[in-house]
């Protein structure tokens, strides 16, 4: 497949189909209870789900969205920026995402399935695929659900046990190694908008290639997962926040589809006394005792291994959540010192040591203008089809600025201009870069185009 073609299917948009119904419920409902059996009869208890599983709202049962396949690319990118251990392996990560440029299509009902590259075992391992997939489509499909519902809220994607980190030891020779402190979601959305306090949702994203049933059994894992986070106080039976559990199937005649469940939950960040969380206030590192008290069946108090967030530390959370993103988006641009600055000890300990970041070939050294705005990031040259393919990952310069000095407050005011100037902007921009260009709603681009010396250079 030649250059030019790769690029006009990546900026193709297509749609993609999910289904949330009470029959999808049930079924996994059912799935969950002969889980459950089958850890009984090897002597294990069955883990807590939320309960009871339900669909989207009956407005959203037979939606869709339309998205391109470079946008779904670029949600995988940010979202595994700061998700993969191994410094040492930071470059192949940061562009994993690169593999996937031949791998989807329109289909002639233009919805979104995979090209017969995508399909060809010699380039894609199913596993794989099905992992990094079915992460990007949920996802996708999480942020497309929860933007419907709070329309003024700006939802961004924050890996959950990142997050966690910061307040509880989760590996090493001081971590409580119990079941169910390793199940956690996969992702945490968290929403924001001017003076008001965070909002959290808990997001579990899985993708298979089998029938309906293999995702009903993802969904009722999922379930598990995300019953592990509460809001409440030591001592207290918790209530975790609301969640979205989604399995993507790939290998769909009619085209991908996302089943969606729907649990509800209580996921507003208040704080006594603020509307809104300082983001510049300092942030420690707690070592939160991994509990969560809850009542049983005979109506006796008890406790089991999971994460309890009490109200004095939604402020701390919120903070923490808001330095994780920033240092995500500041790894995605190439800047992985700065990125540490902002994570606390232990979650740093991602990105390995300062002179891992040199041997790595991550720099966050190079930028251009587009439509008049002005990116920094760091840029990757690799071959398809015997021809040089250029990518840029970066942020808006005047966003980074903010990022790298710590300054969450500014960053998160001059955004939503920023983010104005973009929509006024796309259309040179698309024409300087001469190539396929996304820019999400965190300030953050990702560029790919054919190498071409008359195109404007990178600086």
């Amino acid at each position: 497949m030649d250059v030019p073609t790769v690029l006009q299917q990546l900026d193709e948009p297509s749609t993609v189909t999910f289904q949330s119904t009470p029959e999808l419920a049930g079924q996994v409902q059912q799935k969950a209870k002969k889980l459950d059996e089958e850890r009984r009869e090897r002597g294990e208890s069955p883990h807590t789900r939320k309960d009871p599983l339900t669909a989207v709202s009956e407005a959203q049962r037979s939606a869709s969205m339309h998205i391109t396949p470079w946008e779904v690319l670029h949600t995988l990118a940010r979202a595994t920026a700061l998700g993969r251990h191994g410094s040492s392996r930071a470059l192949a990560q940061h562009w994993d995402c690169l593999r996937y440029v031949t791998a989807l299509q329109n289909n002639h009902q233009r919805r979104m399935e995979r090209s017969a590259d995508g399909k060809d075992p010699r380039y894609h391992r199913k596993a794989v695929q099905a992992q990094d997939l079915g992460i990007a489509f949920g996802l996708a499909t999480a942020q497309h659900i929860m933007r419907q519902r709070h329309p003024d809220y700006r939802f961004d994607i924050v890996d959950a046990e990142l997050a966690l980190e910061a307040g509880w030891v989760l590996r090493g020779s001081r971590s409580i190694s119990r079941e169910n402190t390793k199940l956690l979601p996969n992702y945490f959305l968290v929403g924001r908008k001017p003076d008001a306090p965070s909002r959290i949702v808990a997001v579990d994203c899985r993708g298979s290639h089998g029938k309906a049933e293999v995702q009903h059994k993802q969904l009722a894992q999922s379930a598990a997962h995300t019953q592990t986070f509460v809001l409440g106080e030591t001592g207290c039976e918790g209530v975790p926040p609301p969640s979205l559990l989604m399995a993507t199937g790939m290998a769909a005649k009619g085209g991908i589809e996302t089943r969606v469940l729907d649990p509800d939950g209580h996921g507003v960040l208040t704080m006594p006394g603020k509307t809104a969380p300082d983001l510049d206030g300092p942030v420690d590192e707690p070592n939160l005792v991994p509990s969560i008290t809850y009542t049983d069946t005979e109506g006796q108090r008890d406790s089991r291994p999971g994460f309890c967030l009490p109200t004095n530390r939604r402020e701390w959370f919120s903070r923490v959540l808001a330095r994780t993103t920033a240092a995500s988006l500041l790894t995605f641009a190439g800047d992985r010192e700065a990125a540490r600055k902002l994570l606390t000890k232990r979650q740093g300990n991602r990105l390995g040591s300062a002179h891992s970041h040199v041997s790595s070939g991550m720099r966050c050294d190079t930028g251009i203008a587009l439509g008049g705005m002005s990116f920094v990031g760091t840029d990757h040259v690799f071959r398809l089809d015997r021809q040089r393919v250029e990518v840029f990952s970066g942020v808006l310069e005047p966003l980074y600025q903010h990022l790298a000095g710590g300054q969450l407050h500014e960053y998160e005011t001059a955004l939503p201009d920023a983010l104005t100037s973009w929509r006024r902007g796309k259309t040179d921009a698309e024409q300087d870069w001469g190539g396929t260009v996304h820019l999400d709603s965190t300030g953050a681009l990702l560029a790919i185009r054919k190498q071409n010396s008359a195109l404007r250079p990178l600086r």
